[in-house]
């Protein structure tokens, strides 16, 4: 049951630097704690987007199919360091930004309908809002939340709207 894409008026053609006020509401987003057999379950309707590399390789560990894998190849900053695999799309994404490289990848993956790898150099951890914003209403995002666990955003409309609404305070 694909749905497709529903592409928001905005366009995303330029790195977007954002303030702590913005990256402080990304951190407020309503989320649900989760676990692996949780993701695996919601794995049988939605499509998968992890982001992070210790979420990444436990759903991977569990056997969730996963879309769109993005991670920067370290954990709490070099805590531990992730090993490249091939055929990954290699991107910048300085710390704060959401470089028009990582969009573009992002976007590139959802037109591809492929599943892809996205590896960061530099921080993947905003990488949510452009894939808020390129995914359809069947995706579910996971994510980790340091010293807490694994976190799901189901994307709907009003999650949609919220990234819209902050995109625009930006100047997109």
């Amino acid at each position: 049951m694909s749905q497709n894409p529903v592409y928001m008026p905005l366009k995303l053609d330029h790195d977007i630097v954002l303030n702590n006020t913005i990256i402080n509401t990304i951190k407020e987003f309503k989320h649900n704690l989760t676990t692996c057999y949780k993701v695996k379950e919601l794995s049988n309707s939605y499509k998968i987007i992890s982001v992070g590399d210790v979420t990444t390789e436990n759903l991977k560990n569990n056997n969730v199919e996963i879309f769109l894998q993005v991670v920067d190849l370290m954990t709490k900053r070099n805590e531990r360091v992730f090993e490249h695999i091939k055929n990954s799309v290699k991107v910048p994404n300085p710390p704060g930004t959401i470089s028009l490289a990582l969009i573009n990848a992002i976007k590139k993956a959802f037109e591809s309908e492929n599943k892809t790898r996205i590896e960061v150099l530099g921080e993947e951890d905003l990488a949510v809002i452009p894939i808020i914003f390129y995914a359809d209403f069947n995706t579910v995002i996971v994510y980790g939340i340091p010293d807490k666990g694994m976190a799901y955003i189901k994307v709907n409309k009003e999650i949609k709207d919220t990234v819209k609404k902050m995109l625009g305070d930006v100047n997109v």
